[in-house]
């Protein structure tokens, strides 16, 4: 009964203890940066904490401690504590801003100070709990127990109870109460404890029962060499953290890169741990021979995690998708490969601290002890993995070495007697170290690009292909190539199984325009910072501008930065060649919060705001830091992608960027990636130079017409709302902010409801009426006020020609009889700027017309207005016998309009009368109507 109470007060112990790490971790990504190094010196002191509290468990100055009664206080000190860290650490990350600042360009000094700081912050609740364990097995009326069965029940209950903490504390309590408020809760859970635990105590029968626990003495039992036990307690601690980061790393080209599914795998393993720990308390309900159990349990490890990931696959699944965010997807595909291993290490821990008490008598001291060195080795395990491992051998050929460790391990736990092949168990374990062996040298190698390849296969159905590949600290980056005609057409940067960034059209214009619209509407800017490098899209837009003297340009990822000089393009360089740029290896973040400097512009090209630990970049503090470090009158923009959130998500992040900056308003183009943009103070007005300057310089002129902006009076004409309509559309809204981030849920977004909220702002006459009556247009932009209407009616007819089943040829007709517009030419016919620039260099000088270029050429004649071209082109396609219907009624139609009806008629000869679907129908009737056209008969 006694072990069934004190486990169920370890269970919300371990409940507490893991919503805390969670919690410290998120808060210290804040306050000390969200970089990989950050979260790994963060853990790393958690860890050592841990270790501390064995180290002093093991210490003979416990030893007269009243067992429950400390255990309250212990728990009291952690809840305490825990909590004050949760409030205590975003304070402090501002004020280390200055120091964190000069050591910028000293990373070794940068990491010993965070390093330095997270062990300071963490050391007393950490080693609190490091001691708990330790001191509740000193518990006298436990000692009516087997030892073994006792810390293994105790030790699975508490893993069990972090498995609720993974899944509470992400799943419902962030959500509903905020980090501060949730850090309130697992310290209610650390006060529960602590009186549990006083209560029973205050029940303890008498002094002897204390002296009794305190003489307990060792026995003459033939068990390991005491070091040898400490090392393999080491050496499974390091092991199986290493493998945590190399399943996780796996299982991303598999899952959402969500903290979902962070919290779901890291619930897995924890479970397999907690099960492992209770299945052990279920083997030695009698005293075994602990030491022999070892050697069994590391080979089985060995051998499951060779099995478990060679045999990986996802075509079980009802649903097989390439790219799964279900938590119960989630949960099946970890429980396949973690679990199993996970769970023998949960048999293993209790087995070593059971193992060592056989030679010492020492409770405390021995599960103190085989905690420190436990402890010390998952400490090091994350960091050798991340830093050395992962990078230099790949995840593969890591799982892989962690399985040989499996096999030294086994091989040191090993006492000469299990050996004799006279005896059962010696060739058990001999067939056991065989089989592990064959596995591990035998198994095909290479599985590794089967996993590659899968997660790049959904983004390969357009002929993309390969290029580099790089396992790197964090993520597993794979860089695609799709080429036109034989050139480069656009790139993919595939993190892990997640579309980062690419070049496509669609996606390059708002890159460019987080930069042209800022530099535009203020075109003094000397320096900018861009927060996030992605594929150098927004950089380069950047640096087309002659007077920009600096840019500043920071990214968490190394690897990313690495893979700028893999880009080619027309008009593109790599911009971290130019001699004005900078980078910087950091979190966004941290940068703004520590940086001194003041910019002119500030923009990012950010990852989605729902990819785990995105959403630092989307809240009230992040764009309140934006803020502070722009120049008066200087400009930020960020991105705001609609379709990838609920609609009141889009308002929240919406509401926190109008909550920094009162002068906000929102650009788009025909689609859904909106541009937020923040001025602080009231804007300047622009004169005509000043709004056309980067229309007169040619290579930013070009590079504007290739992302379909043609003329300065098409920039105004991506206006949306300002202040005052922002204001009323977050009525009531709350806003995203650090402490309440589960404001963005895992949810996808509905389409459906995204277009009724775009259809709010995308139709002609409410956007020109907005921008009539809109303040900061009349002061941005007094001289185009009335040369921008044809525009919003293009951007609405483009809007609803992507989203809905229209008439393209009566929208061409459109453009080609009463816009002068270029770029929506091309795209109703298929085509867009970079295609038509492609198509034009590889026919350039004109000579045999290559058949894949011809669509793209007939579209460009037609955006010219060149109607002579066009029809040049048109025959030649029909006479290379791959002109379809939609191609000899477009020839018909550009006949007419160049004023030749019978040349007309008889290029639609052969499509007979039939007038059954809806483009042949409009098509006759418009040319009869209009030209005087004969149809077919």
């Amino acid at each position: 009964m006694r072990i069934a109470i004190v486990s169920g007060i370890l269970f919300l112990s371990g409940v507490s203890a893991l919503i805390f790490e969670t919690l410290w971790l998120r808060l210290s990504g804040l306050a000390f940066g969200n970089s990989v190094w950050a979260a790994a010196l963060i853990l790393s002191s958690f860890m050592a904490g841990l270790a501390l509290g064995g180290a002093l468990a093991a210490a003979k100055k416990w030893a007269r401690v009243r067992p429950l009664y400390f255990y309250a206080l212990l728990e009291l000190i952690i809840g305490v504590l825990g909590c004050t860290i949760v409030f205590a650490i975003p304070v402090l990350g501002q004020w280390m801003g200055p120091i964190f600042h000069a050591l910028w360009h000293h990373d070794s000094a940068l990491n010993a100070l965070r390093l330095f700081l997270s062990f300071i912050i963490l050391v007393l609740p950490t080693t609190a709990m490091g001691l708990t364990l330790p001191v509740l097995l000193a518990d006298p009326v436990l000692r009516r127990s087997t030892f073994a069965r006792a810390v293994s029940f105790l030790y699975g209950c508490n893993t069990l109870g972090a498995v609720a903490g993974a899944l509470i504390g992400e799943g419902y309590l962030i959500r509903a109460l905020g980090l501060r408020g949730t850090g309130f809760a697992a310290a209610a859970l650390n006060l529960i404890a602590a009186a549990l635990a006083w209560l029973v105590a205050r029940q303890s029968r008498t002094e002897e029962d204390f002296e009794e626990i305190r003489q307990e003495s060792g026995h003459d039992h033939p068990a390991l060499a005491r070091w040898r036990l400490l090392l393999v307690s080491f050496g499974s601690g390091f092991i199986l953290l290493s493998l945590e980061v190399v399943w996780f790393r796996f299982l991303r080209l598999y899952v959402a890169s969500s903290s979902t599914a962070f919290s779901v795998m890291l619930a897995v393993v924890l479970a397999g741990i907690g099960l492992g720990g209770i299945a052990a308390g279920a083997i030695y309900r009698r005293r075994t021979r602990l030491g022999e159990a070892l050697p069994l349990l590391l080979l089985l490890s060995a051998i499951v995690t060779l099995a478990c990931y060679f045999s990986f696959q996802i075509s079980f699944l009802p649903h097989p998708d390439f790219y799964l965010d279900t938590w119960r997807e989630i949960g099946l595909l970890s429980l396949l490969l973690m679990f199993p291993t996970a769970f023998l290490s949960g048999i293993l821990f209790p087995s070593i601290i059971a193992a060592l008490q056989a030679g010492t008598g020492d409770r405390r001291k021995s599960a103190g002890l085989v905690i420190l060195f436990n402890t010390t080795g998952a400490a090091a395990g994350p960091l050798l993995a991340t830093f050395i491992f992962l990078p230099a051998i790949g995840f593969e050929w890591t799982l892989m070495g962690s399985a040989a460790a499996y096999l030294l391990l086994a091989a040191l736990a090993l006492r000469r007697v299990a050996w004799s092949p006279v005896r059962a168990r010696g060739l058990f374990v001999f067939g056991l170290a065989v089989v592990s062996l064959l596995l591990l040298f035998f198994l095909r190698q290479g599985r590794a690009e089967a996993h590659f390849a899968h997660a790049r296969q959904p983004f390969q159905a357009d002929g993309s292909y390969l290029i580099r590949k790089v396992e790197g600290n964090s993520d597993t980056l794979q860089l695609l190539r799709r080429d036109l005609l034989g050139q480069p057409y656009y790139y993919r940067l595939l993190t892990n199984a997640f579309t980062m960034s690419d070049t496509r059209y669609q996606n390059q214009r708002y890159m460019r325009l987080f930069a042209y619209l800022p530099l535009t509407l203020r075109p003094e800017s000397a320096n900018a910072l861009l927060i996030c490098f992605g594929c150098g899209i927004t950089a380069n837009a950047l640096l087309h501008d002659p007077h920009l003297q600096h840019l500043d340009i920071v990214d968490i990822s190394k690897e990313v930065l690495d893979l700028a000089d893999d880009y080619a393009g027309p008009n593109y360089s790599n911009p971290l060649r130019d001699p004005r740029v900078t980078t910087f290896v950091q979190d966004g973040r941290f940068f703004l919060q520590a940086s001194a400097g003041q910019y002119d512009v500030i923009t990012g090209e950010p990852p989605p705001p729902k990819v785990a630990g995105s959403v630092n970049l989307y809240t009230e503090e992040f764009f309140r830091l934006m803020n502070a470090r722009l120049k008066e009158g200087g400009i930020a923009t960020f991105w705001l992608p609609i379709n990838q959130l609920k609609v009141d998500e889009a308002k929240a992040i919406l509401r926190a960027f109008h909550n920094a900056f009162s002068n906000t308003s929102v650009w788009a183009s025909a689609d859904y990636e909106w541009i937020m943009m923040g001025i602080k103070g009231p804007g300047r007005r622009l004169d005509h130079d000043e709004a056309g300057r980067f229309w007169q310089d040619p290579a930013a002129r070009a590079d504007l017409a290739r992302i379909g902006i043609d003329t300065p009076e098409q920039l105004p004409a991506l206006f949306l709302m300002d202040a005052p309509e922002v204001e009323r559309l977050t009525t009531g809204i709350l806003p995203l902010t650090d402490s309440f981030p589960k404001r963005l849920s895992d949810a996808a977004a509905d389409p459906a409801e995204t277009d009724r909220f775009a259809m709010e702002y995308m139709p002609a006459s409410s956007a020109a009426s907005r921008f009539r009556s809109s303040g900061l247009m009349a002061r941005l932009w007094p001289d185009m006020r009335n040369a921008v209407e044809t525009h919003f009616a293009i951007r609405s007819m483009r809007y609803l020609s992507d989203t809905r089943d229209t008439n393209k040829m009566e929208e061409l007709d459109l453009y080609l009889r009463k816009y002068a517009v270029r770029t929506p030419v091309l795209e109703v016919l298929g085509s867009d700027p970079l295609r038509l620039d492609i198509a034009g260099r590889v026919t350039s000088p004109p000579g045999d017309l290559i058949p894949e270029a011809l669509p793209d050429l007939v579209a460009g004649a037609l955006a010219a207005h060149d109607f002579e071209l066009a029809t040049r082109l048109l025959e030649a396609k029909r006479s290379q016998g791959l002109a379809n219907r939609a191609d000899i009624l477009l020839l018909a139609y550009v006949y007419c309009l160049n004023g030749q009806v019978e040349k007309a008629e008889t290029a639609v000869g052969t499509l007979g009368p039939d007038r059954s679907d809806r483009l042949t129908d409009w098509m006759w009737g418009k040319l009869q109507a209009e030209f005087g056209f004969r149809p077919p008969r």
